[in-house]
């Protein structure tokens, strides 16, 4: 099974070099990048990125929604971030942290990536237990300018 799986992912890729089109590396980058980030971290890396990864290789179809509803803690979560800078992810437009517990440190370097990320438009950050420290890390970043991100929907409820 693991060699279909491989073979339909090349394919699309093919695909797409022979319309002329550069072939977009960024999902795969991102994937090696976030191992070795949890490695770095000493996290674990997330079952539900894992899940998007391997659905990107059936289906070829990049992840544009990071929606993650497991308890990560700050390395986790700055372990994504950073891997999002690093390869300079293009694809994601929402990113929601559902009881991730990333607290300030990773509401830190969100800011970091949203000051660089022009595609995300929702940004939830429910029960992650984000102080006034956090708070105010989002405020200077969003705060309305030419370099604002483009944050359509903002939820840090229950925090």
């Amino acid at each position: 099974m693991g060699g279909k799986k491989k073979a339909g992912g090349d394919k699309k890729k093919a695909a797409k070099k022979k319309e002329g089109d550069e072939e977009d590396l960024s999902v795969d980058n991102f994937w090696k990048t976030y191992k070795k980030k949890c490695n770095e971290y000493g996290c674990d890396v997330s079952k539900i990125i894992k899940g998007y990864y391997e659905k990107f290789v059936d289906e070829g179809e990049e992840p544009k929604k990071f929606h993650i509803w497991e308890e990560l803690g700050w390395p986790g979560v700055k372990a994504i971030i950073e891997s999002f800078k690093t390869v300079s992810y293009p694809h994601c437009s929402s990113l929601r942290l559902w009881k991730t517990y990333c607290e300030d440190e990773g509401v830190r370097s969100i800011c970091s990536f949203l000051e660089r990320c022009s595609s995300i438009l929702c940004l939830e950050l429910l029960d992650n237990k984000v102080t006034y420290l956090g708070c105010e890390f989002l405020g200077k970043t969003l705060t309305p300018g030419p370099h604002c991100p483009p944050i359509m929907n903002l939820k840090l409820d229950h925090n």
